[in-house]
């Protein structure tokens, strides 16, 4: 067990891959507002967890996926934007899935549910130039409407990463996913949005995670206009430069999502080991100034073995935090340049901005 091997991944479809997910997103890009929500919904059944590792968190209902909790799990996942305010948009999600008689049965009153819903959330507000337009209710009510199988819009700025950044304005990210499928032939997959405090690029434009992510075959390409805006990030903290971004509005949250059947003290050691990805391809990570979160989902739709179990679990925990690496990757690529004209602050590029050719060979290989 000292040397297993690693499977394979892609970008393909993210959470997608899993038979039964569901996706959805809702964004705000008008009336000063850059902000967005992304649904997860899991097939019923599923075993939902959570591991909280960032020292400002934005969360709704993450205890009661705790183990030792109810096991009932979780009729849906929010990731929004909007910080504590956006959380709101879990009620929405809420408001959708009673509609349609999901959620955990009411004892005692017959025809009611109440349906699970943990949420969290990154900090963008004044992104798009109005300080507070945050995601509302309707807005989780509307991601939630969106949610399907088929989703086309699966990455880049889209749904939460709609005003995300990285590195303090070195680069825009946004909502990345990724897909691994383990030796055993289980699925793993990561959705995230990354907001972070850290960089996924160093100062010389190359990824972090680039070394882990070539063991995979992944060739991740330099971004060398980024050691410009390095120096421009430099130069501002010295008082020199004054029209570039700063900003310590941050977090990392994403959703690792696996096929295999796991009890919730397994799904949560999934989430831990997903962080180990996060840590990988962000620097710095886990800051006071972030509220980094993955929750994990396991549909159970394949089974464990349970001679296999102790092989299966090793392999899964390398790929949560392999696949959630390359995810973190996918978001940084895959963003789009900043949909709102002249934003303040002044909305830092993305990799499309610095480096076309590189960002469009991303969307080919998509």
């Amino acid at each position: 067990m000292s040397h297993l091997p690693l499977g394979s991944l892609s970008r393909g479809r993210g959470a997608l891959a899993v038979p039964g997910m569901r996706l959805g997103h809702a964004g705000r890009t008008s009336d000063g507002a850059l902000t967005g929500t992304t649904v997860l919904v899991p097939p019923p059944g599923s075993v939902a967890a959570v591991d909280v590792r960032g020292g400002g968190p934005a969360g709704h209902e993450t205890d009661v996926i705790r183990p030792g909790t109810h096991p009932y799990g979780a009729d849906a996942l929010v990731l929004t934007g909007g910080s504590a305010f956006g959380l709101v948009t879990a009620h929405g999600v809420q408001r959708g899935l009673m509609e349609d008689g999901a959620g955990f049965p009411a004892p005692g009153l017959p025809g009611v549910t109440v349906p699970i819903v943990p949420a969290s959330a990154v900090f963008d507000l004044g992104r798009g130039g109005v300080p507070f337009a945050p995601p509302q209710e309707e807005d989780g009510y509307r991601a939630y409407r969106d949610a399907r199988e088929d989703q086309p819009g699966l990455r880049g700025s889209v749904g939460a990463g709609l005003g995300a950044w990285t590195g303090r304005g070195v680069l825009r990210g946004g909502l990345g996913q990724a897909v691994l499928r383990t030796p055993n032939g289980y699925t793993v997959t990561a959705t995230v949005v990354v907001n972070a405090m850290g960089s996924a690029v160093d100062r010389f434009g190359n990824f972090l995670a680039a070394g882990v992510l070539a063991g995979y075959g992944w060739e991740l390409p330099r971004i060398p206009a980024v050691t410009e805006r390095w120096a421009n990030l430099d130069a501002r903290a010295d008082g020199t430069a004054a029209d570039v971004p700063a900003s310590p509005r941050n977090t990392t949250i994403a959703c690792v999502t696996t096929d295999a059947a796991l009890d919730t003290a397994q799904a949560e050691r999934l989430a831990g080991s997903a962080h180990a990805g996060l840590a990988r391809a962000l620097h710095p990570s886990h800051t006071l100034y972030d509220g980094d979160t993955v929750y994990a989902l396991a549909t159970a739709s394949a089974p464990v073995a349970r001679e296999a179990l102790p092989t299966v679990l090793v392999e899964l925990n390398i790929a949560a935090a392999d696949v959630l690496s390359a995810a973190i990757v996918d978001a940084v690529m895959s963003a789009d340049a900043s949909p709102v004209p002249a934003p303040v602050p002044l909305s830092p590029p993305a990799v499309r901005d610095l480096a076309p050719d590189i960002a469009e060979a991303w969307d080919r290989g998509a």
